[in-house]
């Protein structure tokens, strides 16, 4: 290299006009200080009741998935008007975080957690509630911040009623020796391949094709809806699903809403969905659900490895909706 090519080149990586590779950098996973600034995030989303101070942590463009039907708040005004009325029923409150579990590579964070709350209601009365958490972040001209945020109960499989205090079972998570790579494309092409992530996996055809979105190794985990508790590797996700997805020959998929983030490493997405599936028996199935997804590129390709699938439900009846065209935008 001759003095006028260093020169040129020395010149351009000033300017930023030639990136280093992207597998050249470093990935810092769980860097202990994003991580507690992470945790700290959620102390205050869980315990603070004055709206105007949480709102602060939400970015502009956040979108939440709420327990209670319609239950989709897409931006501060919305999320705002819909955490507030909740909020200012509740006189005092108490909780606990029996299990949670954070990922982060310093541009984008999420935490997966099962929180329990004990309630003092403005009239006098107790209310327990256990629900499941999944939040995503990024990070915000230096401070995190909640981009998209899924809460849920579990329902009982029999009679689809929430369950509003199920027993809260923490499992063990391990991390597999490589969490993560460096970012290997866009951020723009990320959130397209996102996006046939959720129009391709989302249709899933049979528990083979449906498994290859999860992974690549055991460090995966998953809250469903008709499920008590967190679960765990590919394995039990396997062997809890294999059951539906045999039970169906074909399905047709349609997001209302679709949201995604990414920056070629760290993935998000949150999404409502309306499914109509073939069974085997030729009958037709209709189901309108929900789901979130913290997501890694490995190897050229987009993997899970926290999602939720939830269910709205119906704040007077306390049961599911399962059924039906969904949360439309």
């Amino acid at each position: 290299m001759n003095k006028t090519t260093r020169l040129v080149g020395a010149t351009a990586l000033g300017l930023g006009l030639v990136a280093a590779g992207p597998r050249d950098a470093e990935v810092r996973f769980n860097a202990p200080g994003d991580v507690a600034a992470i945790k700290e995030v959620e102390r205050v989303l869980a315990t603070e009741l004055d709206m105007n101070k949480l709102i602060e942590f939400y970015a502009d463009d956040a979108v939440v998935l709420d327990i209670y039907a319609p239950g989709l708040f897409k931006g501060r005004d919305e999320i705002f008007a819909g955490f507030a009325p909740q909020l200012a029923k509740i006189k005092a409150l108490r909780h606990s975080v029996p299990e949670m579990h954070v990922a982060t590579n310093g541009n984008f964070g999420c935490a997966a957690m099962q929180i329990a709350f004990d309630t003092t209601l403005q009239d006098g009365r107790q209310l327990k509630m256990n629900v499941r958490q999944l939040d995503a972040f990024k990070k915000i001209n230096g401070r995190w911040k909640v981009i998209q945020q899924h809460i849920s109960l579990p329902l009982d499989p029999a009679t689809l009623q929430a369950i509003n205090a199920a027993p809260v079972e923490p499992r063990r998570f391990v991390w597999s020796s490589k969490p993560l790579e460096p970012a290997s494309t866009t951020r723009e092409q990320g959130k397209k391949e996102i996006r046939e992530f959720m129009d391709i996996g989302g249709a899933s055809l049979g528990l083979d094709m449906l498994m290859k979105y999860y992974g690549p190794g055991d460090d995966v985990l998953l809250y469903d809806s008709l499920h008590p508790r967190a679960l765990v590797g590919r394995k039990e996700i396997r062997d809890y699903y294999a059951g539906i997805m045999n039970s169906y020959k074909g399905i047709k998929l349609r997001m209302p809403y679709f949201a995604a983030d990414s920056d070629g490493s760290f993935g998000v997405q949150i999404d409502t969905q309306d499914i109509t599936l073939t069974m085997n028996d030729g009958s037709k199935r209709n189901l309108a659900l929900r789901q979130s997804d913290c997501m890694r590129r490995i190897g050229g390709r987009w993997y899970s490895f926290f999602e939720m699938v939830s269910y709205p439900v119906d704040m007077k009846t306390n049961k599911g909706i399962m059924e039906g065209p969904g949360v439309r935008d």
